[in-house]
């Protein structure tokens, strides 16, 4: 991946933090604001809200839209924003967008689409690809009078609450840096753990790009949400089925038809009473809830089946899960001492984002600051040396069609969190551990794509 020099220049960016809300508190340090092209005295700290199509701004009635500035950032509800924030009313509702420079935008991403204490090389590939999608979402929600909005939807952006001083660093080092493919911006979709291989786009969203293709890692990553469980009943498949309009009466058999170069399913098989129909392990997924199936990257059996002979890297180590006491869910007492440790920042924030996405495990990280022994977690397996990953992976013969029969329910046995395709922040951060620059990282998971200035 070379980089490539061309002018750097200012985007402004229009981010949607809130729709279609009755009323939002504002505040601020030397707050200047106009209201339908007039300006108004607000005071440091005020409600704003919605009469028709007209705003209401500390009990008076003014035009939409109301724009605000401040020589320091402005607090919406419970973040804070730098840049002005723009307020509109319809039909009794607001609408906030907060209107700023793309960078500091990103600094706004970074610190909650990441975790800001890993390496500053894996922060650096974050910023860039970041940046990169923001670009391309430009205008996505044009028709709500905004270009990107602060969720998942586009990127979680919180504002100035989640600024730090590395991620600040991995944007300034990286400023106006946007990776392309031909000359075109390149689609920088990341995940947060391929489970040690890429996806496919193709697989996943149909349209096939040359740079977004399976990629095997070359070290296992230390992510909590490597190993996960689902068990499905047979009623809840169904009902998927349903939704997708594909109903094969009562389910008897699942059976994985099509695996990908890493031995993925990409294409499974429903066979009922009434039939049989086949979906992408992606529409499954999706039709299940991504919470629930967190990836396609499951098996029938916890041993799934192995990669095979000719594959250029290693295959992710499993680890023994372990029914354990220590997931038992907190009383409201220890909730609260749970809260209190958290506040006293007693937690890394690997561990908080553990609890959030597991939080069955909070007892397990309870316990463990309160000095109190945990039953057994499960013991990892010692994951094999890495090998050479700088080579594609080469397509491999489905490893065997692998089949299920359901009887009242079925239980899938997976790795990673997430549809896998592109960047995979918990292998970035693997492959910065072991000092493989930002540059390397983006060669690694979008082959053939160049880093330009933009």
């Amino acid at each position: 991946m070379l980089l490539a020099a061309s002018c750097a220049q200012a985007t402004v960016i229009r981010v949607g933090i809130l729709r279609g809300a009755p009323s939002a508190a504002v505040s601020g340090v030397g707050l200047r604001a106009s209201a339908g092209g007039r300006h108004i005295a607000v005071p440091v700290s005020f409600t704003v809200s919605a009469k028709g199509n007209s705003l209401v701004v500390g009990g008076k009635v003014c035009d939409s839209p109301l724009i605000l500035t401040a020589v320091a950032p402005i607090r919406c509800g419970k973040a804070a924003y730098e840049g002005e924030l723009v307020v509109r009313a319809h039909s009794g509702r607001i609408t906030v967008v907060n209107k700023l420079d793309m960078e500091k935008y990103l600094r706004g991403v970074l610190g909650i689409e990441i975790s800001p204490v890993w390496a500053l090389e894996v922060l650096k590939a974050q910023a860039v690809i970041s940046r990169t999608y923001a670009l391309s979402q430009i205008g996505r929600h044009s028709g709500e009078g905004f270009d990107v909005c602060d969720t998942d939807h586009c990127q979680v952006y919180r504002g100035t609450n989640v600024h730090g001083q590395m991620t600040d660093q991995a944007v300034i080092q990286t400023r106006g840096q946007v990776v392309t493919y031909r000359g075109a911006l390149a689609r920088t979709f990341f995940s947060s753990d391929c489970g040690g291989a890429t996806s496919d786009i193709r697989d996943v969203w149909g349209r096939p790009e040359p740079y977004l293709v399976v990629r095997r890692e070359p070290y296992p990553s230390q992510s909590p949400k490597a190993e996960w469980e689902a068990t499905l009943t047979a009623s809840e498949i169904q009902a998927a089925l349903a939704k997708k309009g594909k109903s094969v009466g009562v389910l008897r058999q699942i059976s994985i038809v099509q695996r990908d170069a890493a031995g993925r399913p990409t294409l499974l098989r429903f066979t009922g009473s009434a039939g049989t129909a086949t979906l992408t392990s992606a529409e499954f997924r999706m039709a299940l809830g991504a919470k629930k199936v967190r990836s396609t990257f499951f098996e029938f059996s916890r041993g799934g089946v192995p990669a095979p002979a000719s594959a250029p890297s290693y295959a992710p180590p499993r680890r023994t899960v372990q029914k354990s006491t220590s997931g038992a869910p907190l009383n409201e007492e220890e909730k609260l001492q749970l809260k209190a440790l958290i506040a006293q920042k007693k937690f890394s924030v690997d561990e908080r984002l553990d609890m959030l996405m597991y939080p069955d495990r909070e007892r397990f990280y309870l316990n463990k600051a309160l000095g109190l022994k945990n039953d057994a977690p499960g013991a990892e397996l010692a994951p094999p040396p890495p090998q050479e990953a700088e080579r594609t992976a080469q397509p491999a013969a489905n490893a065997g069609i692998s089949s299920v029969q359901v009887a009242g329910s079925v239980t899938l046995y997976g790795r990673g969190w997430g549809h896998g395709v592109g960047l995979s922040q918990w292998g970035a951060k693997a492959m910065a551990d072991h000092g493989w620059s930002a540059e390397k990282i983006l060669n690694f998971y979008y082959p053939g794509t160049v880093i330009q200035r933009r």
